[in-house]
């Protein structure tokens, strides 16, 4: 088996396991960045098994049921935005550099525009990612802007512990979210061995490292 052809293998074995046939999947190309797209049924199945076809953003919405979409992460948080009176669902990557653009933000926003959603309405949870006491930088980029000082340690001279998710988690209550609507996993994927690790399977080569897989949509 070729790399790919063993991810694909183990994609359809996962998802046999929760019921979700593959072919109802759109993948998401994480791009490090604040893309926020509507899933496209076109992509769905082909996007999961041709890497070329998976929908290049860091966050897909959906009002379609029986439509689910996926995202891998190794330490960047994935996160879930439900609004369940319009029925709306968005799966969010954000990383230190999507917090720092304010991708959850630009969800709310686009929710806002294209479904009138409310911000008070909305349900939202955090699956496992790097937390601040394992997520620690070197000289970052935000170690001057004002923004990020309630969400920076520093460390000695020049490392601090980066809290991306708690500064991704402000960014969701000054949008209108009510914090008791907001579920944090609580799980550092550094510490958990049951998660992939970027941060501690640096040493290895990046198409050898693992991915685990979020899968979210609103059944039929």
């Amino acid at each position: 088996l070729t790399n790919f052809d063993e991810v694909l293998k183990n994609r359809r074995n996962f998802l046999e396991r929760i019921n979700i046939p593959i072919n109802s999947c759109v993948c998401m190309w994480v791009m490090g960045s604040d893309g926020v797209e509507i899933a496209d049924r076109e992509k769905m199945g082909k996007s999961m098994t041709d890497y070329k076809e998976a929908i290049k953003t860091d966050a897909l919405i959906t009002d379609q049921k029986g439509l689910y979409l996926f995202l891998l992460t190794a330490d960047c948080a994935p996160v879930i935005i439900h609004d369940p009176v319009k029925e709306i669902v968005a799966l969010v990557h954000v990383g230190w550099k999507g917090a720092d653009l304010g991708v959850v933000k630009k969800v709310i926003k686009r929710l806002r525009e294209l479904y009138k959603t409310k911000a008070e309405d909305l349900m939202v949870g955090i699956g496992p990612s790097a937390k601040a006491e394992s997520f620690i930088k070197e000289n970052p980029s935000q170690k001057e802007d004002p923004r990020w000082q309630a969400f920076l340690e520093r460390l000695g001279k020049d490392k601090f512990k980066v809290d991306f998710v708690g500064f991704a988690k402000s960014q969701l209550i000054e949008s209108g979210v009510p914090e008791k609507n907001i579920f944090d996993s609580e799980i550092d994927t550094v510490k958990d061995k049951r998660f992939f690790s970027h941060v501690r399977e640096g040493n290895i080569e990046l198409v050898k490292q693992g991915r685990f897989a979020c899968v979210v949509g609103i059944m039929d």
